[in-house]
């Protein structure tokens, strides 16, 4: 399966052992993950975010694993509405690599799909993966 992991679970397993770890760990693993341009950036953004420095050197090194395993694409020209740009680039980068989405931001992705592209939170992707 081909999925794009949405920063805030990026964040989460950089810094907790939780769900969220193991959901990197399945993904990394057993499935291709699929990376623009644009999501590579907002990851980097994030991490220099203030509130990040104390794990901060372990979501730089789970960006780089992650660019260096990844299918990169160019993201789809599609919009589906979403309030948040950030958003709209996931999904047109998932929908553009054929990808499944891992969020934890269920506020702003309220739908279980859009388009081709599937939304899972992390507990429900472990569940349907493992």
């Amino acid at each position: 399966m081909k999925v794009l992991i949405d920063c805030n679970v990026l964040v989460a397993a950089a810094r907790i052992d939780s769900v969220c770890r193991r959901v990197i760990d399945v993904v990394v693993r057993r499935h291709e993950i699929v990376l623009s341009e644009s999501i590579v950036a907002e990851y980097e953004t994030v991490a220099e975010r203030p509130k990040h420095a104390t794990y901060r050197d372990t979501l730089t090194a789970a960006i780089r694993h992650l660019e260096n395993v990844a299918i990169v694409v160019e993201p789809a020209n599609v919009t589906f509405g979403l309030s948040d740009q950030d958003d709209e680039i996931c999904l047109a980068t998932a929908t553009a690599g054929s990808a499944v989405l891992i969020t934890g931001n269920s506020r702003h992705f309220t739908e279980p799909r859009y388009g081709s592209v599937e939304v899972f939170s992390p507990r429900a992707f472990l569940d349907r993966t493992t």
